[in-house]
């Protein structure tokens, strides 16, 4: 029998309309309709995927007056456009008529619950309409003899991405390898082969080594290439030594994992996206100046940071490194390194903070330290002005907007205890940190307006184990927002203080 309560499908009155002027910042709160902001409804939206598919033909080796098809060429999509519509209000001049800036929408979706709460209420999903420019106003009917109709103002728009966010299921992976420590993950390359294949598929991550016994057990890669369905592992240091590990990224063909004054390298199959055996390259490190963090720019350009402040790059990665900066512009410990374009930007022990703006050919002091004496465990770099960081000890989170000539402290629940991690941004709108309390228990907060809300909340990050620390997060490595923006894995230390834990978060797709 038909159910009158059924309520599968969307239909508009799930939805609500956000709108963020001056777009995705830390700085720029997110206003509701007709409460913060006018009465608005989104219309007309348009997301190419592609300019256009064009055949390409040969002529036919057998018939005259005849044509092969032998390949497509493929022209790039067009801008994502749309309209705004937006009611006037009594009481001030409606901001639609004046000049007005870039800004973000964003339309809620969900069943039953209080969608004017912008983190909380949605139960669906979340999309992000970003880097709206008005390109033409039509300002309708103003007046007429014989209507009342309410004044309408249709905003034509020219958008950066249209993409959606949803909630983050999580599970373990690779529970049977995983028996120490697991300390830090990266998602590969997607197959360029493979048409479904949005970068989300290929997760390499480091297991600590063991002290125990003689000479200890040596550290370990695991990795899946199906999206963590399998798992299998693989010997980083190939002489069976014990060896710290400290961070593991991908440059171009090949996997590298950092290690003491080294680092491990293997080939990836391109086609497979299994590493082969591990190499060790030790040439152009100095001793006591060990390695700790790496930062790919590209296959010719590695950036390492580590002790004493100094500062490696790699333009053959086969080949090892040169010093780029012998501790010049600071000589703390680094521990952590990030870079957009031209900006690279390693953080430390006792604050400090320091950056290029040329591509590594000097490093200096950013003009504000943002955390005092506090030890900077995490950073992440949006663009040659805007960085977060976070801190260990007393967890702080901060960002600056002007490259660190001044820095804000961005509160969030549970700051001034434990530690700050790791801190990701998948786009220029959804971030992640992890924070460690004293417990100690790991959490994972998140933001999909810039970091101007970070949340843990259920309708966003659901299933989140107990565990004790998260050490690294991973976004996939894919310039599609929407896949990038719904995937994420986390590394960390399990709940019994031993084993290591992994963690895969997807969003559902139907």
């Amino acid at each position: 029998m038909p159910d009158i309560r059924a309520d599968e499908i969307l239909t508009q009155k799930h939805k609500r309309a956000y709108i963020q002027y001056g777009g995705a910042r830390p700085n720029n709160p997110v206003a509701y309709q007709g409460q913060d902001a006018q009465y608005m409804s989104i219309d007309g939206v348009s997301v190419p995927e592609l300019g256009g598919i064009d055949p390409i033909w040969v002529p036919d080796p057998r018939r005259v007056g005849k044509y092969k098809l032998v390949g497509r060429r493929y022209s790039p999509a067009d801008l994502v456009t749309a309209t705004l519509n937006i009611r006037e209000k009594h009481g001030s001049i409606p901001r639609q008529l004046l000049s007005g800036c870039t800004f973000n929408l964003y339309e809620t979706s969900g069943i039953c619950g209080n969608l004017m709460d912008f983190v909380g209420g949605w139960s669906d999903y979340v999309m992000l309409y970003t880097g709206a420019v008005v390109t033409e106003k039509d300002l309708g009917t103003r007046t007429a003899f014989d209507s009342d109709e309410e004044i309408v103002d249709g905003l034509s728009l020219v958008l950066s991405s249209a993409y959606p966010v949803g909630s983050l299921a999580f599970g373990e992976g690779a529970s049977a390898q995983v028996d120490r420590e697991a300390i830090d993950i990266v998602f590969g390359a997607p197959n360029g082969c493979d048409d479904c294949d949005n970068g989300d598929k290929r997760l390499y991550a480091i297991i600590a080594t063991s002290g125990a016994g003689s000479p200890g057990l040596p550290p370990e890669l695991v990795y899946s290439v199906d999206g963590g369905l399998t798992w299998a592992q693989a010997n980083v240091n190939t002489a069976g030594a014990a060896e710290a590990l400290y961070a593991v990224d991908v440059v171009g063909n090949y996997l590298v994992v950092i290690g003491a004054d080294a680092y491990h390298i293997a080939e990836i199959n391109a086609s497979t996206g299994v590493p082969g055996t591990f190499s060790k390259i030790t040439a152009g490190f100095v001793a006591s100046k060990s390695p700790r963090d790496i930062y790919v720019a590209g296959p010719r350009e590695v950036y390492f940071v580590g002790l004493g402040g100094y500062v490696y790059k790699s333009v053959d990665i086969t080949a090892g490194v040169t010093v780029l900066n012998a501790g010049s512009a600071t000589t703390a410990n680094l521990n952590r390194v990030k870079g957009r374009g031209d900006t690279i930007v390693a953080v430390g022990a006792s604050g400090t903070v320091i950056r290029s703006v040329n591509r590594g050919v000097t490093f200096a002091a950013t003009t504000a330290a943002p955390a005092g004496t506090l030890n900077i465990n995490a950073v992440e770099v949006l663009d040659k002005d805007r960085y977060w960081v976070g801190t260990d000890f007393a967890a702080h989170l901060y960002y600056t907007l002007n490259g660190g000539e001044s820095w804000i402290e961005q509160s969030f629940e549970g700051q001034n205890t434990g530690v700050i991690e790791d801190i990701v941004f998948a786009t220029d709108e959804v971030g992640y940190f992890v924070h460690t309390t004293s417990t100690p228990t790991a959490r994972l907060f998140t933001t999909w307006d810039g970091g101007a809300d970070w949340t843990r909340r259920a309708n966003r990050i659901i299933n989140w184990p107990t565990f004790n620390r998260a050490n690294r997060i991973a976004v996939p490595a894919t310039e599609d927002p929407g896949y990038a923006a719904n995937a994420i894995a986390v590394a960390g230390l399990a709940g019994n203080g031993v084993d290591g834990i992994v963690l895969m978060g997807y969003a559902a797709r139907q």
